[in-house]
């Protein structure tokens, strides 16, 4: 299934964050399927939090199937942001159009990536390699493994960078979360998760609100990079025992685009359509 699905999101950009970086691209499988700017640890329990600054649902759908590999497209990311990559999953249950009027708010979201180890090495001293140098040397990008047994219907993908390089002065750590909505196809008759009040996503029954996944105080956000460390914990809870991450040292898979393909609105509780107009806009917009 050959698809290029280009994220167009119309998102405000700040003055303080004009350097900063946005997801372009979703690929998957092989296939080709935005607002800069940071959110601070002192906003942890703000919405800002959840799909960044402002973000609202977009109507579109990257059709997608259990078991897929995404790769998550950056437009760029410095060099002295080390840190990690995380991933989370949270259904749109109870909804008639998918994640495209979700609460947000009221997401509960799954961890299923860490892109653990995150402190590859400090070979030559600190601030050492980190995950994020791994996303910055194969073009800005991150490869992500959906879970395998994931029920079909409507998810938020939600795909974020934790930048360490100030994570010694208060408030220093910087976020930089991203949504992109996801309709998971099924495979043969089985239709859509819609109207269920609990979608297990890879082996966990319960998620959090993004408003409850990080404390300001934990180690991994308040962590000086620049002395010698033997180890950094990841901020957030684990990776939910099903998940299927691809880890931090194989993520090396090139992604060739092969064709253009077009998200999908849905109609009904299980059913979906291309997106009309040739419009492709799949991500949250802030």
């Amino acid at each position: 299934m050959a698809k290029a699905l280009r994220l167009l999101a119309s998102c405000a950009l700040f003055s303080q964050a004009i350097a900063h970086s946005r997801i372009l691209y979703l690929i998957i499988n092989g296939q080709h399927a935005v607002d800069d700017g940071f959110v601070t640890p002192s906003t942890y329990s703000n919405p800002d939090i959840i799909c960044h600054r402002d973000g609202k649902p977009a109507k579109a759908h990257v059709p997608v199937k259990a078991g897929d590999k995404i790769q998550m497209q950056w437009n760029g990311w410095p060099q002295s942001h080390k840190g990690p990559v995380l991933s989370y999953l949270a259904p749109c249950s109870n909804t008639t159009d998918g994640c495209a009027s979700v609460d947000k708010s009221k997401l509960s979201w799954t961890k299923i990536d860490d892109s653990s180890p995150v402190l590859l090495d400090e070979k030559g001293g600190p601030p050492g390699r980190w995950a994020t140098d791994v996303l910055i040397a194969q073009n800005n990008t991150w490869l992500l493994g959906l879970p395998s047994d994931l029920e079909p219907g409507p998810y938020v993908l939600r795909h974020e960078l934790i930048a360490l390089h100030y994570a010694n002065l208060k408030d220093g750590a910087q976020s930089y979360p991203q949504c992109v909505n996801l309709w998971v196809e099924a495979s043969g008759p089985k239709a859509a998760t819609v109207g269920k009040e609990e979608v297990v996503v890879a082996g966990q029954k319960v998620g959090l609100p993004a408003t409850a996944l990080y404390k300001s105080t934990e180690p991994g956000v308040v962590i000086d990079i620049y002395t010698a460390l033997s180890t950094y914990m990841i901020p957030g809870p684990t990776v939910a025992p099903e998940a299927k991450p691809v880890p931090v040292t194989e993520q090396g898979l090139k992604s060739t685009i092969t064709a253009v393909g077009t998200p999908v609105v849905v109609t009904r509780a299980t059913a979906t359509v291309p997106l009309p107009n040739g419009k492709t806009a799949a991500a949250f917009k802030g």
